[in-house]
């Protein structure tokens, strides 16, 4: 079978974690990723495997709903329990399985719908894809072929039942990423032919703007897609040119991206979902976390096809952003939208969506939750790639050991809030083998050292280093990116033209760091919540003034902290970093931050605020009164922030 992927994933279990990766991985074990099956049931631990599912959704959403969410938690579970090399974790996997083979249909089928249901349901070949990537990624880390039968005979089940017509427009394309992954597995061209007519089908019924002509086309409207769908749905055809090798599916994958990054994509790296559906860049606008790790699964999918280097920059943006920053750090809860700006994070904080600003450990439609247990794996399984002549590719940093053909590679590195990477090497016996390290976009001046040494190897920006060498037992690897302040403004002209300022460092946003309040509450789960779980209200903590009640609006003027813009023709030199010795959890505890000049602008929001909103500008420039210094925090440490400052008028 011919491949067109020029690089491959190493089989599950091979990247381990290291240092703070570690620490986080077993936070999320204590936390959502090893309990959500006990929070919510029907939700999460029984549609696959009785397919019995929750229902307060309603007969018309419940299988779906439940095949959706289901499905993607067992594939994070199984992400987790091998990337953490864990026998409870791997315990759940494999009963999971076992229970889910023993509810399989004699025709087939292997999704959560009864013959009761509506089995053409456009959620049923979605939702149906993400239990089966579950049961793959299980096959890949166990290589039991009675799952990937069971697999098998569930794609063919849709290539006989979802023939001609019978396909729907919305999600069930989705079940490409499913049939790509078997047939790679078992050759079976009537997949490939399946899906090929699947975009045959939404050539001529594109609503939502699926089809190869709408990606492959210069337009990307607002509101045609709920913002995580789209980053899900925009790789899809990269599936098909992993099976049929035809270049107007990668080249709609790669439009489609592009599209996304220069019309709706924020600093943090999230695409913009506002009611869940995409809208104009802006500082409130919010991301949903499954966009989150979809995007970042995309990311990692160009990655490992082109084996091009931008890839592995935008996965880190998105990871160490937008994904660590809608995190509770005793991974309890995560916040189901998050955006660049949060003074609120409670149920009426949102300018659109409800309650999903709130931290919650699992809500009423919980995909949000499931998603992010397979963030960090997912993350590591791409960080380390292996070409066709053995070689071996860096795409992403963090603390982490891989093992590839009997040599492994560690590093306990504070990356991405330090600059340099250092990998010892374990070998029974010297090997010989090309090792490529990415250098990202905004590192102009990175080294590779060998055992203290420079190895004189072109280190260019945006794209791989490859080095040569006869790897031995002890052999030290460092790779230093030296990072640098940037400074840039975000094009919010189809919103309402603030033209906000952000501040980078290396692969990190930065950000004012509001103070905050957890404040715990019952919440609204559909199940009610154990002893030691909760929902949270996250506040600022506002000072008070001396001042009656009515004159406390003054408090504004000199107490709140979030009042400040910058100066618009700020220049890098002009923030200083501060490197501190670090102390424990680095997302709780920053071993960094920056300091930056910023001025006063009490009336930039209103004086008893109560949700997120827009700062109030005139022309683009709020009125500020006197200069006053700033402390910045990556991005990934806040709950509450402002990372979109507003530029200072006079």
């Amino acid at each position: 079978m011919e491949k067109y992927n020029k690089l491959s994933t190493l089989p599950l279990g091979s990247i381990n974690p290291r240092g703070w990766m570690l620490e986080q991985l077993r936070r999320n074990k204590d936390g959502i990723g090893g309990h959500l099956p006990e929070l919510e049931p029907r939700m999460i631990a029984t549609p696959y495997t009785t397919r019995e599912t929750e229902p307060h959704w309603g007969e018309a959403r419940k299988a779906g709903w439940g095949a959706e969410i289901s499905g993607n938690y067992w594939y994070g579970l199984v992400e987790l329990a091998y990337t953490l090399n864990d026998d409870e974790l791997k315990a759940m996997a494999d009963k999971w399985v076992a229970e889910v083979l023993a509810n399989r249909c004699e025709d087939g089928y292997l999704g959560t719908y009864t013959e009761n249901d509506d089995m053409f349901d456009d959620y049923n070949a979605w939702g149906t894809a993400c239990g089966m990537n579950a049961l793959l990624s299980y096959y890949n880390a166990t290589g039991r072929e009675d799952v990937l039968k069971a697999v098998h005979d569930c794609m063919l089940w849709f290539c006989k039942n979802w023939a001609g017509d019978k396909k729907t427009r919305y999600a069930g394309i989705f079940i490409a990423n499913a049939m790509s992954k078997c047939y790679l597995l078992t050759g079976d061209k009537r997949l490939v032919d399946f899906c090929e007519e699947y975009y045959d089908f939404l050539e001529k019924n594109d609503l939502f703007g699926k089809s190869l002509s709408a990606y492959l086309g210069e337009k990307l409207r607002y509101n045609t897609n709920h913002g995580a769908g789209y980053t899900n749905s925009m790789v899809r055809p990269l599936d098909v040119y992993l099976m049929n090798g035809d270049e107007k599916y990668l080249n709609a994958t790669l439009n489609a991206y592009r599209k996304a990054k220069n019309k709706m994509m924020q600093k943090t790296g999230g695409i913009t979902c506002e009611v869940e559906y995409l809208a104009p860049l802006g500082a409130v606008v919010e991301t949903e976390y499954c966009g989150i790790a979809m995007f970042n699964y995309a990311m990692a999918n160009l990655l490992y096809v082109t084996a091009e280097s931008e890839y592995g920059d935008e996965m880190e943006r998105t990871v160490f952003n937008a994904g660590e920053g809608a995190r509770k750090k005793d991974e309890k809860a995560i916040a189901y939208m998050s955006s660049p700006n949060q003074i609120f994070a409670t149920e009426k904080s949102s300018p659109a969506a409800g309650f999903h600003q709130v931290y919650a450990p699992c809500d009423p439609t919980a995909c949000c939750p499931v998603m992010s247990v397979r963030l960090l794996p997912e993350y590591l399984r791409y960080s380390v790639l292996k070409g066709e002549d053995g070689s071996v590719w860096f795409g992403a940093y963090a603390p982490m050991k891989a093992s590839v053909d009997g040599i492994s590679f560690e590093t306990e590195t504070l990356y991405p809030f330090r600059d340099t990477i250092e990998y010892k090497i374990s070998t029974a016996a010297p090997v010989k083998k090309t090792l490529h390290f990415r250098i990202p976009e905004w590192c102009n001046n990175a080294s590779i050292k060998v055992n203290g040494k420079d190895s004189g190897v072109v280190c260019a920006a945006k794209s791989f280093a490859a080095i040569d060498g006869e790897w031995k037992e002890g052999d030290i690897i460092t790779l230093t990116l030296p990072m640098s302040v940037r400074i840039s403004k975000v094009d919010d002209s189809d919103r309402c033209s603030h033209f906000p300022i952000t501040i980078e460092y290396g692969p990190l946003l930065y950000a004012l760091q509001v103070p905050e309040s957890w404040d715990a509450y019952p919440g609204r789960p559909v199940t009610p919540l154990p002893d030691g779980w909760h929902w949270y209200n996250v506040n600022p903590i506002i000072p008070r003034s001396n001042l009656d009640v009515y004159d406390d609006m003054g408090k504004r003027k000199e107490l709140i902290s979030w009042n400040v813009a910058l100066d618009e023709n700020i220049t890098a030199d002009q923030v200083t970093v501060e490197l501190l010795e670090p102390a424990g959890y680095p997302w709780e505890n920053p071993p960094i931050k920056l300091h930056a000049p910023a001025w006063k602008a009490p009336y930039a929001y209103p004086p008893y605020p109560s949700r997120n909103a827009e700062p109030l500008c005139e022309k683009g420039y709020v009125e500020v009164t006197h200069p006053v210094d700033i402390e910045l925090v990556p991005f990934g440490c806040t709950a509450l922030r402002i990372s979109y400052f507003p530029r200072a008028g006079k």
